[in-house]
């Protein structure tokens, strides 16, 4: 390597005038924004009606409970959806979509939770709220319900655990997601 072919630094060089350089924090050094939507519009909740095809009230006979619920398809066996806790039968939106192609989809708003309402919305016991789902499921299909798959996330795959040991008239399959109670619950029993 031939040093008389590096040019000089800046630092050596005494005589030239020293460069500027631009700063980064100017305004041309900046790149653009791409466009994007307003953190109102980015974080503004969807409609119900682009996942499911109904939403509506199942009242509790014998008592002021009223739970909310969303459904879709229209033939197959109910896929029964219970959310975690702080959440809402929203929470299957997605999954209910592409669920509603092959079976039909009910997403509950357990007690205390969306749009349901009850005597106590703050007694969450799971007794409480495995017999919540009892009484919907009695109130939507009496006595002869078509094949259920529970699916619970969560606070909802508990629920759905203590649903299935009451032994659940027509329960095809229980699917639990994320839950540790269950894991728990059954090297004790």
């Amino acid at each position: 390597m031939d040093p008389s072919n590096l040019s000089a630094l800046p630092e050596d060089a005494i005589d030239e005038e020293p460069q500027s350089l631009p700063s980064a924090f100017s305004p041309e050094s900046i790149p653009p924004r791409p466009a994007s939507q307003t953190s109102l519009q980015k974080y503004s909740p969807l409609e119900w009606s682009s996942f499911f095809d109904k939403e509506e009230d199942v009242a509790i006979p014998g008592s002021n409970d009223v739970f909310h619920i969303y459904s879709a398809g229209s033939e197959g066996p109910v896929v029964f959806c219970l959310h975690g806790g702080g959440y809402s039968g929203l929470s299957f939106a997605l999954a209910a979509s592409k669920i509603k192609e092959k079976a039909r989809v009910v997403a509950m708003d357990l007690r205390g939770h969306g749009k349901s309402s009850t005597s106590n919305d703050l007694d969450l016991s799971i007794e409480t709220l495995s017999n919540d789902v009892l009484a919907v499921l009695k109130a939507m299909y009496g006595d002869s319900p078509p094949s259920i798959i529970l699916v619970g996330h969560s606070m909802g795959g508990s629920v759905a655990v203590h649903v299935g040991v009451k032994k659940v008239a027509n329960l095809q399959g229980l699917i639990v997601v994320d839950v540790v109670e269950v894991l728990w619950l059954y090297m004790w029993v």
